[in-house]
């Protein structure tokens, strides 16, 4: 999978501004009435930056965890909306982006003639580098 370094700078930009600002958030005075969306920021900086991760690295489980980023990233983005300050402000539109990246990924395109549900053959490319000859007959 070719990779776009712009979905990545997107995930990883938008976990460490929702690290920073649950970090922000747990100094108020009315903390109470920031947990949920602290939780929120901490989750979606965690996913983000694991579906960077996978991403960067081609894991055929990227779209998995990107389908549930984007599914946290609405939670982290509607409750930012709720929040009158600058920093949910900031964090809304970033997890606006990082949804956007997500759905890019999910969104790419599969090698055309290649059946991943049902493969009728395993790509050679899978196997390049590898001499099973020693596998055999050992």
């Amino acid at each position: 999978m070719n990779w776009k370094k712009t979905i990545y700078d997107s995930l990883t930009g938008c976990a460490a501004l929702c690290d920073e600002v649950a970090t922000i958030s747990s100094r108020q005075p009315d903390i109470e009435n920031y947990y949920r969306f602290i939780f929120l920021n901490l989750d979606c900086a965690d996913l983000c930056r694991q579906v960077a991760m996978l991403y960067v690295r081609g894991s055929e489980n990227t779209r998995l965890l990107a389908q549930t980023c984007i599914e946290v990233c609405e939670k982290c983005a509607d409750e930012a909306a709720t929040i009158s300050s600058e920093d949910a402000r900031r964090v809304f539109a970033m997890c606006q982006q990082a949804i956007r990246s997500c759905i890019g990924i999910l969104g790419m395109d599969q090698p055309e003639g290649l059946d991943t549900v049902h493969p009728k053959t395993t790509p050679s490319s899978l196997f390049y580098g590898i001499d099973l000859r020693e596998t055999l007959y050992n």
